[in-house]
């Protein structure tokens, strides 16, 4: 007999946007009792903040959002899962400025502007670039019926090959092979890619149809929500505490228990201190935030039997990052800024960059991703930004053993000289900005690693491939029974992906396709009550 304060109705791992998005719905609509498990000592995954100096906040994942203008679905489905507790801030009209060595393009709100504004730019192009929109609104709405197809049980296999086949070619090739066939100057084939970093591969390795996703969510501009991405998970707990649900941090996830081939709970590492308390929960059901490398590698026992165990072992790690939040004394204001992200860049071709972004080891950036988070946000109390390169795992390897915060001396002064590299390139293009900083700190792939367990401090999941959208094991559903996937992995890249994935897995585990119509509804109704 499992006694009662040990059991719930269904247990998540993780607690990022895919597994509040999930346990909020499963609460409020099915009045499912839930407990979520982080094993961070916050909630939210990258949805969290952290502060330093008592004033200078920063998101760490979180830097725009797309499609909370009123009317639109992910708005309607933000604020049913937050209870309306969420409110967002409108970024400026130009919400993206892509920086290049003789060019500067500034991405304006509405797709029909940013076509104009190329045509105009490009006009010995503009066949080309009608075709381009056309047909990223194309695969846009492909990937609406290749997800809801993954979510279909077995019986219906035959439905969601129907729902896949029209439109898969094109969604399915890459990006650099679409502009490549398509268009013709370089400059403009950049542009259209500026944003990549948004799913972490370049145009010769993603697909299409990840490029289509991110590059249509922004069309119609960015969001940022009012007091921070933390304003997520606050408004989460509630929701599942009403209906007798509870989100525990510091507590690791170790195994998944399997019952004939069910999934029955987990089993669980508390973290106290220096000490560990194991423990068991039990659960009718268990969704995994945790990603699908780490869920199929780490947390089903070894000796259980799953026919792409190999395929997902050696699976390519997506790519890592680097991050230098910056602290300011002054008013970034004063430099013309008013909230728009930059895209830096030291060359237009965009794969060539991708594989010299390594160089940054050596002190050398050839792109980053700048962002100022307190001018999004109307209640920030003091003027911050980040500044984000790739840069892989394998150089931090040697300090892997040490534990976060005590680190030698040399881990740090690695930390300095690429905190010094991404400043220098940024004050390159932004003068300036070096004079404003009174705070500075580096992330690396070793704190992504030690805070959310992704495989090498990866920070977007299973790199967007051709490939990845052929898996058969990729979706909300596994094989093993009452076994459910959520976030990025289930999905789509980006907060607004992983948001949705919970509606598709509290759909299917709900067990009928209906299910995911009837929480959009829902959501729905929720928006119009409250107009």
């Amino acid at each position: 007999m499992i006694a009662s304060d040990n059991h719930y109705d269904v247990i998540v791992i993780g607690s990022g946007m895919g597994a509040l998005s999930c346990a909020s719905i499963l609460s409020q609509q099915y009045h499912k009792k839930v407990l979520v498990l982080e094993r961070h000592f916050k909630l939210g995954g990258f949805t969290h903040i952290f502060k330093r100096k008592g004033k200078y906040v920063w998101d760490v994942g979180l830097h725009y959002v797309g499609g909370m203008g009123a009317g639109e679905m992910p708005r309607a489905v933000f604020d049913y899962v937050t209870g309306g507790g969420v409110t967002w801030q409108e970024m400026p009209d130009v919400y993206d400025v892509f920086v290049y060595p003789d060019l500067t393009f500034k991405a304006r709100k509405g797709g029909r502007e940013m076509k104009a504004d190329l045509i105009a730019q490009f006009p010995g192009e503009a066949a080309g670039i009608e075709r381009y929109f056309s047909d990223v609104m194309k695969v846009a709405r492909w990937f609406g019926r290749h997800y809801m197809a993954q979510s279909l049980p077995g019986v219906l296999t035959p439905l969601g090959a129907a729902l896949r086949y029209p439109g898969r070619r094109l969604a399915l090739t890459t990006t650099g092979e679409y502009l490549d066939r398509h268009l013709s100057d370089p400059r403009l084939k950049a542009i259209l890619v500026s944003q990549w970093g948004d799913y972490g591969l370049p145009p010769s390795q993603s697909a299409f149809t990840i490029h289509a996703m991110i590059a249509s969510h922004y069309f119609k501009g960015g969001y940022y929500p009012v007091g921070g991405s933390k304003t997520i998970a606050d408004s989460v707990v509630p929701l599942v505490e009403q209906h007798g649900g509870q989100l525990l941090v510091n507590h690791e996830v170790q195994e998944v228990l399997i019952q004939n081939g069910r999934a029955v709970g987990v089993k669980v590492r508390e973290i106290k201190g220096e000490e560990y308390i194991e423990k068991e929960y039990f659960a009718d059901a268990v969704v995994s935030n945790a990603g699908a490398y780490l869920t199929y590698t780490r947390l089903l026992p070894a000796d259980y039997p799953l026919s792409f165990r190999r395929e997902v072992e050696t699976y390519t790690p997506g790519v890592s990052t680097v991050t230098a939040y910056l602290g300011f004394k002054d008013d970034p204001r004063t430099l013309g800024l008013q909230g728009e992200n930059y895209w830096l860049f030291s060359s237009y071709d965009h794969d060539r960059m991708f594989r010299e972004r390594n160089r940054l080891w050596e002190g050398n950036a050839v792109a980053a991703y700048l962002s100022f988070p307190s001018l999004k946000n109307p209640l920030a109390r003091a003027a911050t930004a980040e500044i984000i390169g790739f840069l892989d795992y394998d150089f931090f390897r040697q300090w892997a053993g040490e534990p976060w915060q005590k680190r030698s001396a040399d881990y740090e002064a690695v930390k300095e000289r690429i905190c010094e590299a991404l400043i220098d390139f940024c004050e390159a293009r932004l003068p300036g900005l070096r004079s404003m900083i009174d705070y500075r700190e580096l992330s690396t792939p070793l704190s992504t690693e030690h805070f959310t367990a992704h495989r090498e401090g990866n920070v977007y999941g299973l790199p967007a491939i051709p490939q990845r959208y052929r898996h058969s094991w990729l979706g909300t559903r596994t094989p093993v029974k009452n076994l459910y996937l959520t976030g990025a992995d289930a999905g789509v890249h980006g907060i607004v992906g992983a948001l949705m994935s919970g509606v598709f897995t509290a759909g299917t585990l709900m067990g009928a396709p209906h299910h995911i119509m009837k929480i959009f509804a829902t959501a729905r109704r929720f928006k119009t009550d409250r107009s």
